[in-house]
């Protein structure tokens, strides 16, 4: 363990930003009311505030005078081994960086930010779970986390192509749009790749998938590593500029277009000619400009609710789309969630948690909030536009031998298609 490898990268981290940051918050704790985690298990440590406290400990301890001092008196220790492997569960087991505590908190401080450069300095350190590290190196050395080669990926795309008997180009000279899938997608959902190809080929869009680009899931963004994370996302949008793409679509999965959408612009240069959005935009465009049509009441039986995706609802901010679908496709069987839209509470699945297997009894304890929120809805079926939120609905329902219908929007939508 390399300790003073993450001590360095948190004080790196601190610029004039994280410090205006860490100086505002009073501790007051609302943050904490916030969080899934939190809110599952009462555990004092998995409150927003503390899964920071290394970070904070590094800069007072170095830019500080009363950090100095409580370090020179022994108020306050150095970062040691021990506090790295602790706050390792913190912030890897028990956080999706979903950001909703940001939105809660008094003095606008972006936690989930913060979080994610405690995971930075934890990655520098090698202090990772071993499931997400295997994962990272499964993605460095075959390009998907999942196990998703080359191989599979053309024959997984034989497949769909055959048995949903859809046109899916792939590596077309040409097209205006590049769409990315998820190996979540390709590996758990293939239903929902003939999806994307059945809607994309109704509304005429010039589109194509690569070869080059065929993993949209960026595992170094989980684990914090600033350089796995530009290297996957250089792995995809190389490709997008080498192609001349007007515009990258994201299919369903929420981290990955957090990864490309917003964190890209800070890791490396892209043009402006470059549109990136999410599949629930692009619906919603289509169903909004007319170039789909769709049956309404398509499914109007049973009741009907939608779950909101933390990184492309709330912070992606593809809230009426859904809701404006939904309500053609079920009229009278949508129902909401409380609380829903900005304030939806996390599946906790997120944020790589869902890949660590020592994880699970925290991961579950806060899917039973979700599962308490359906159950009050009287709902049958649960929607959503993220694959790995649909992945762990899937495991949960499962687990908790939950008689639910899982969907997602996309294939939704695929299935509604006018003639």
């Amino acid at each position: 363990m390399q300790t003073q490898k993450a001590i360095n990268t948190f004080v790196k981290e601190t610029g004039g930003w994280v410090a205006s940051q860490l100086e505002a918050c009073t501790r007051c704790g609302m943050c904490a009311e916030a969080c899934h985690f939190y809110q599952a298990t009462g555990v004092p440590e998995y409150a927003p505030v503390w899964k920071v406290e290394l970070l904070r400990r590094a800069y007072e301890q170095r830019f500080t005078v009363s950090g100095k001092v409580k370090l020179a008196i022994g108020i306050d220790s150095e970062i040691s081994d021990e506090d790295l492997l602790n706050w390792s569960s913190y912030v890897y087991h028990a956080c999706t960086v979903c950001n909703k505590c940001s939105m809660v908190c008094p003095m606008g401080i972006d936690l989930g930010t913060l979080i994610h450069d405690v995971r930075s300095g934890l990655a520098e350190a090698g202090v990772v779970p071993a499931d997400l590290a295997a994962a990272v190196q499964k993605q460095l050395d075959e390009g998907s986390p999942l196990g998703m080669t080359d191989e599979v990926y053309a024959d997984r795309l034989e497949w769909v192509t055959d048995d949903w008997e859809v046109d899916i180009p792939i590596d077309k000279e040409g097209a205006e749009t590049l769409v990315v899938l998820s190996s979540i997608e390709v590996m758990k959902f293939p239903q929902n790749i003939a999806a994307v190809a059945e809607v994309l080929n109704a509304a005429g869009e010039n589109w194509t998938l690569s070869t080059k680009a065929r993993e949209v899931v960026n595992f170094g963004f989980y684990e914090g590593s600033h350089s796995h994370t530009t290297l996957f996302l250089k792995r995809i949008l190389d490709q997008a500029m080498a192609m001349g793409v007007k515009r990258l679509v994201v299919t369903e999965c929420g981290h990955a277009y957090d990864a490309l959408r917003w964190t890209a612009y800070n890791l490396m240069e892209i043009p402006d000619s470059l549109e990136i959005t999410h599949i629930t935009g692009l619906l919603g465009e289509y169903v909004s400009s007319g170039r789909i049509k769709l049956n309404p009441g398509a499914f109007n039986e049973g009741k009907i609710t939608f779950h909101d995706a933390c990184k492309i609802q709330r912070k992606g901010g593809h809230i009426n789309e859904p809701r404006q679908i939904l309500n053609i496709l079920s009229p009278n069987a949508f129902v909401e969630m409380t609380p829903n839209r900005e304030e939806a509470i996390c599946c906790g699945g997120g944020g790589g948690v869902i890949a660590i297997k020592d994880a699970d009894p925290v991961r579950y304890a806060a899917f039973e909030l979700k599962i308490d929120q359906v159950n009050k809805t009287g709902a049958d079926t649960v929607v959503m536009s993220c694959s790995n939120c649909r992945l762990q609905f899937t495991d949960g329902k499962e687990h908790f031998n939950l008689d639910w219908k899982i969907n997602g929007l996309t294939q939704m939508v695929a299935d509604a298609l006018a003639d």
